[in-house]
């Protein structure tokens, strides 16, 4: 379990944490060898993914966090403490491994979490400490990585407790198991998403997780080597004219 001090909590999914990199210091996790992924690791997850229970209501990563502001005008997305507004229309892949889930606590200046791999059961909310009159809250987190543009490189964590913030990740897990059991993905099994918002026009509007694209568990082919140039040709000499 997590304490989180000094939170800024001007939104229920403003949690921030306190080490969040700042923006120029890309958090960068190495992408592994092509060829790395197993059949089973694909079987494995696939099983993972169909053992969680979609009836849900809705660990600290050292990474920055990746929130919704559902009040903000001009970009409700923002990351890290200082809000740095991402690129308009970046790319993000989600790490299929870092799904959690678990109860979230917000006191007077604390924040409280207690999350697991999705892989283990739901923690039991009944068995978790009593902070005074504050509620626990269900939680989703996952991280992602953009892709391209200017924040090419940057991994965050996104977490959620609203409703809005659940249903969206939830609708993430149920397109990735739909993608894994109906088996024709040629592998092509990591969503690609765009940060988007619910165009529905209302205060609580909330996130979208907009897939535009699938590719491999460990990542995109290496483009291809380009060919080398021939050599030039050396030109005939012209004869004089007499």
């Amino acid at each position: 379990m997590n304490q989180h001090r000094n939170q800024n909590r001007d939104d229920r999914d403003d949690h921030g944490h306190t080490n969040d990199n700042e923006h120029g210091n890309k958090a960068v996790t190495p992408a592994p060898k092509r060829g790395a992924l197993a059949s089973t690791s694909l079987t494995e997850l696939m099983a993972t993914l169909n053992n969680v229970t979609m009836m849900f209501g809705s660990g600290r990563s050292g990474l920055p966090m990746l929130l919704f502001k559902s009040r903000e005008d001009s970009s409700p997305w923002g990351i890290g403490q200082k809000r740095t507004i991402p690129e308009d229309g970046s790319l993000w892949a989600v790490n299929l491994t870092t799904f959690m889930w678990g109860y979230i606590c917000f006191g007077n200046d604390q924040v409280w979490e207690h999350l697991v791999p999705i892989s283990q059961p739901m923690p039991d909310v009944a068995a978790l400490p009593v902070h005074d009159d504050f509620p626990w809250q269900e939680e989703l987190t996952v991280n992602m990585k953009c892709i391209n543009g200017t924040d090419a490189g940057v991994e965050v964590v996104h977490k959620a407790s609203t409703d809005g913030g659940l249903k969206a990740i939830k609708e993430l897990i149920e397109a990735i198991r739909n993608r894994l059991n109906g088996g024709q993905h040629d592998g092509k099994v990591v969503p690609i998403v765009v940060l988007e918002r619910d165009s529905y026009q209302h205060a609580k509007y909330g996130p979208v997780l907009r897939i535009v694209d699938w590719m491999p568990f460990d990542g995109p082919a290496p483009e291809p080597a380009p060919a080398p140039e021939p050599p030039p040709t050396e030109q005939p000499r012209r004869r004089r004219v007499a």
